[in-house]
């Protein structure tokens, strides 16, 4: 039975995905996703800026090498910056079963939610599909 998306909280939901690999009858595992308004996105973005920009104040202490650490942060701060204020949903918690190998586990998936995504088993290190179920 495919279960179906619900909410587990304000801006989150538990969403199921199918997992599907070389062999094998394609299995079944849920990531709860966080959603984020226009607002959240901001403040996000603005904290992220304010640590990378604050690690590289602090870096101007450090003889020689803050020549290459200031523009460093400074540069990655603004790339946080960008990154957060574009994403809108955030997967947490993946968990599915390997279709090949057999074996529960937590998934390692991309930073920003998106379906379809391979993903990689961690036991027998085949390359799996993340894919979202028909809806009914």
């Amino acid at each position: 039975m495919i279960e179906t998306e619900r909410v587990v909280s304000k801006g989150a939901r538990l969403q199921p995905f199918i997992l599907t690999g070389y062999h094998g009858v394609p299995t079944h595992g849920s990531v709860t996703i966080q959603a984020f308004d226009r607002e959240q996105r901001w403040r996000r973005a603005l904290a992220g800026l304010d640590k990378w920009w604050g690690i590289a104040l602090l870096s101007v202490f450090i003889p020689v090498a803050h020549f290459l650490l200031v523009p460093s942060f400074f540069v990655y701060g603004l790339g946080q910056f960008f990154q957060r204020l574009g994403t809108a949903e955030v997967a947490a918690a993946p968990r599915g079963t390997c279709p090949d190998c057999g074996a529960e586990q937590v998934l390692e998936l991309a930073p920003r939610w998106r379906a379809p995504q391979p993903v990689t088993c961690r036991h027998c290190g085949r390359g799996l599909r993340l894919t979202l179920p028909n809806p009914p």
